[in-house]
C-alpha cells in the first residue's frame, strides 16, 4: 500500500524557453451585438478548476462566516448609521457597474484603442454573467436580509464589485488588481454595515464575483507564474514556479 505524502514546493524561477513578447492576439469584441454568444461561451467556460478553487475557498469561509452572522448583525443593529456605506451603495450598484462597463467600451470606441474596447468588452460580459447567476442565487436560496427583506444571498454589490475587479486583476495584475479588490471589499463591507446582508451573503459574493470575472478575462494576459501538479507512486507535489526568460 502506496504511502501518499502531499508537498508543496516554492521555487523562485524556472528556466524556460522564452516567453513571446507579443501579447495574445484579441479577440473580437461585440458584447452587446452578440450578447447571447458571448454568454453561452462563458457559461460552458465557467466550469473550470480555477471556478472551483475560488468557489470552494468562498464556500468554505461563508461557512465560517455563517457562525458570525447573528453575533455581527447584532453589533450593527447596536451602532449609529455609518454615512460611508452610501458610497459603497452606490459604487457597487449594478447599475453603477454596468454603466462604468459600458462607458469603458464606449471610450475605447471613441479613441479606437484596441485595448480599451477590450477590457470594456470583458466588464461588460462579466456584469451580465454576474447577473444571471446571482439572481438565480437569490431566488434559489430564498434567504432573508438582517432587517427582514427577500434576497440577501449573496450580496448583488458584492458580487459586480469583485466581478469587475478580477477583471482589472487579470488584465493588469496586481498593482491594478489590490486596489480594486480593496474597493470591492469595502462595497461588501458597507453592506454588512448598512444591514443590509449577513457577513456569510457578502463572502460568498466576493467568490461569485471573482470566479465570474476570472472566466471572463482569463488567458488575456501572459502569466509569469505557473501551476505545475506532479506525481509518482508515493508522492503528490504542487510546484508553484516563476518563468524567466
Amino acid at each position: 500500500m502506496f504511502n501518499t505524502a502531499a508537498t508543496l514546493a516554492l521555487t523562485i524561477t524556472l528556466q524556460s524557453t522564452p516567453a513571446s513578447p507579443t501579447p495574445p492576439p484579441l479577440p473580437r469584441d461585440r458584447p452587446i451585438v452578440e450578447i447571447f454568444q458571448n454568454l453561452g461561451r462563458d457559461l460552458k467556460k465557467l466550469p473550470s478548476i480555477d471556478t472551483l478553487a475560488i468557489v470552494g475557498a468562498g464556500a468554505v469561509a461563508g461557512v465560517v462566516g455563517h457562525n458570525n452572522d447573528a453575533p455581527l448583525s447584532d453589533w450593527v443593529a447596536r451602532q449609529d448609521s455609518a454615512g460611508y456605506t452610501s458610497i459603497g451603495q452606490v459604487l457597487g450598484n449594478g447599475w453603477t457597474q454596468g454603466s462604468a462597463a459600458l462607458g469603458t467600451y464606449a471610450v475605447g470606441l471613441l479613441v479606437h484603442d484596441r485595448m480599451t474596447i477590450h477590457i470594456g468588452s470583458d466588464l461588460i460580459r462579466a456584469q451580465t454573467l454576474n447577473a444571471i447567476i446571482t439572481r438565480g442565487m437569490k431566488v434559489a436560496a430564498g434567504r432573508r436580509r438582517p432587517g427582514g427583506g427577500p434576497d440577501s444571498m449573496p450580496s448583488g454589490h458584492t458580487t459586480a464589485s469583485f466581478a469587475s475587479a478580477s477583471v482589472l486583476n487579470d488584465h493588469f495584475g496586481w498593482k491594478v488588481g489590490v486596489p480594486s479588490f480593496a474597493v470591492a471589499s469595502f462595497v461588501g463591507w458597507s453592506r454588512v454595515r448598512d444591514h443590509a446582508h449577513w457577513l456569510s451573503d457578502v463572502i460568498v459574493g466576493a467568490a461569485i464575483g471573482t470566479a465570474v470575472g476570472h472566466t471572463v478575462a482569463s488567458g488575456h494576459r501572459e502569466r509569469s507564474w505557473a501551476v505545475i501538479p506532479v506525481a509518482s507512486s508515493k508522492t503528490v507535489a504542487v510546484f508553484y514556479v516563476r518563468k524567466t526568460s
